[in-house]
């Protein structure tokens, strides 16, 4: 093959009428220089079935399974229908937009398979010879049924598809219900290269997000940063002109899921009421809140008792998150997020730290929008700083003038990008930047770790990691600190609870870390255990003196 030409991809359907993510993913490929998404295959399916006289059709149809059918699917389109209308109010608000492909690409053939009871689709010769001919290199399947023997060989690297869910736990049903219905705290997505073999099989990349409380959102979610790894996906494979290597297959042990009966969405329905009703009340009515809060203890990590810990009292109308602990000509600084209530917003704080006391030192850094996370770093003979600057669609390094109140900005790391929880240190004669990145635009900033790497932290361009996302996993991908034993460096990493942020975090030993290689393995898992009427913990860090870690409570 001449690794000069595009690689040419096909996508078969069921419909020219498209999703808008299919629409757009095919005028994506109109315009890459490494790729061409160069033919659309409508497959019209036919069905085999018995045939059935009338009288049969009107019995099973009025008895009381059909009367059951019929309700359930009645209740299923009024759930639908009222799911689209809070869509409308998202960001997601175009995600049941239909296309016309006819208008994306000139180059559209037919196809008619045969489809039998299990859902497993035939294809002539005359189908078969007529793919072969399209000289194609990738066939992207997004139509429903199951593609098993001659049609897997048309290609030169088979075929593709996406599943919208995480196929170790859940298979069958509506996108991105069941996830919600039983309240996991992520819903993930693979993308599969299709053999003969079972769909646990082949997976090139897994990845999920944190569920939203309404399946439709949750849908929405899931299809728009699933896309994203299509298309990273599709480039990787023109890039290499070959497949990507599939992880390690794992049994299924859950059962299949089936469309929700009606006990199963008049439950959903309930929950749904109910969340309302406790959110009314609480929250408007009572005005029951979270409120983080920070502590100290003065002892390493690896000695630390929470419960023991010393608490850091909030201001009023404010709380403290995100601590970062300091140690400078024998005096011991935090510095912490401080929420201001009433300006909605946060900068970033310092305290002294005692032997049982924090005196509060003031502001560190105001701007006009929120920061948080002030991780700090010494390069040199000099103290910076990197706080989360999300809301300002970049990633600042602040140097320190005069300990702990006087810092100046010192140059945009990176600009144009909403990333959170920035941790730049040193690790077998490199610099290291570990950030969590919003690509998609969304808000969502817990579910993908990217790395990137330079000699100098100041003054050279930070260069990407190879495997960038590095991990696609709200439950270890957020960043929530830092801990360091002898030349070992643990990542603190948050994860999720199903409608919660910040539930708890693990620490994890960093066992590889190089241009083109990371990982890591988890010690320990921290629940919110250590005071009473906890809600959630995210965030750990220790100089090996001094540690400081967060909370939220009800207030």
């Amino acid at each position: 093959m001449n690794t000069d030409q595009k690689l040419r991809i096909g996508v078969m359907v069921d419909s020219h009428v498209s999703t808008k993510y299919i629409y757009n993913l095919v005028n994506w490929g109109q315009v890459q220089p490494d790729l061409e998404i160069s033919n659309v295959l409508i497959n019209n399916k036919q069905c085999i079935q018995k045939r059935q006289t009338c009288g049969k059709y009107f019995s099973d149809n009025l008895s009381i399974k059909g009367l059951h059918r019929l309700i359930t699917r009645s209740l299923s389109r009024i759930i639908y229908h009222f799911e689209a209308i809070k869509l409308r109010n998202t960001i997601y608000a175009d995600h049941l937009k239909t296309y016309d492909l006819n208008t994306a690409v000139a180059k559209i053939i037919t196809l008619n398979s045969i489809v039998s009871d299990c859902d497993l689709l035939r294809f002539d010769t005359q189908d078969i010879n007529k793919i072969k001919a399209l000289n194609l290199d990738l066939i992207i399947n997004f139509g429903s049924g199951i593609l098993r023997g001659e049609i897997l060989k048309t290609c030169r690297l088979g075929f593709i598809t996406l599943h919208y869910a995480d196929n170790k736990i859940n298979r069958r049903g509506p996108t991105g219900f069941w996830e919600v219905y039983y309240k996991q705290a992520q819903t993930g997505f693979v993308i599969r290269h299709i053999t003969d073999e079972l769909d646990t099989r082949n997976v090139l990349i897994r990845g999920a997000f944190p569920t939203q409380t309404f399946y439709l959102i949750n849908q929405a979610q899931i299809h728009v940063r699933s896309y994203f790894y299509m298309k990273k996906l599709l480039t990787e494979i023109a890039r290499n002109r070959s497949m990507p290597k599939a992880e390690m297959p794992c049994p299924y042990f859950n059962k299949l899921l089936q469309h929700p009966n009606i006990m199963v969405q008049l439950t959903y329905v309930a929950r749904i009421i109910q969340n309302k009703l406790i959110f009314l009340v609480r929250y408007k009515l009572l005005k029951i809140r979270g409120r983080w809060g920070v502590a100290f203890s003065k002892t390493d990590w690896t000695e630390l008792v929470m419960c023991r810990a010393t608490k850091i009292e909030n201001p009023h109308n404010h709380f403290l998150a995100d601590p970062f602990v300091l140690t400078e000509a024998g005096h011991d600084y935090c510095f912490v997020e401080d929420f201001d209530y009433r300006k909605a917003r946060g900068c970033i704080s310092v305290y002294e730290l005692k032997e049982e006391a924090a005196i509060r030192c003031g502001e560190a850094i105001i701007e006009p929008f929120h920061m948080s996370f002030p991780y700090l770093f010494r390069f040199g003979s000099k103290i910076y700083m990197v706080p989360e600057t999300s809301q300002n669609n970049d990633i600042r390094l602040y140097e320190c003038l005069k300990l702990p109140n006087e810092w100046k900005l010192k140059k945009v790391i990176m600009s144009d990008l909403s990333a959170a929880d920035t941790m730049i240190f040193r690790h077998q004669g490199r610099w290291w930047l570990f950030t969590n990145i919003d690509h998609i635009g969304d808000g969502e900033l817990s579910s993908e770790l990217y790395i990137f790497y330079a000699d100098d932290p100041v003054n050279d361009d930070w260069i990407p990691h190879l495997k960038n996302p590095v991990l696609i996993d709200p439950s270890k991908a957020r960043n929530g600190g830092i801990l360091f034993s002898k030349e070992d460096v643990y990542r603190v990493a948050q994860y999720q609870g199903f409608n919660q942020y910040g539930k708890g975090y693990t620490i994890r030993k960093i066992v590889c870390l190089n241009e083109g290689e990371y990982s890591e393995q988890e010690i320990c898992k921290v629940e919110a255990n250590f005071y009473k009427n906890l809600k959630g913990t995210h965030h750990l860090h220790s100089n090996g003196k001094i540690s400081v870690f967060d909370y939220i409570e009800e207030t």
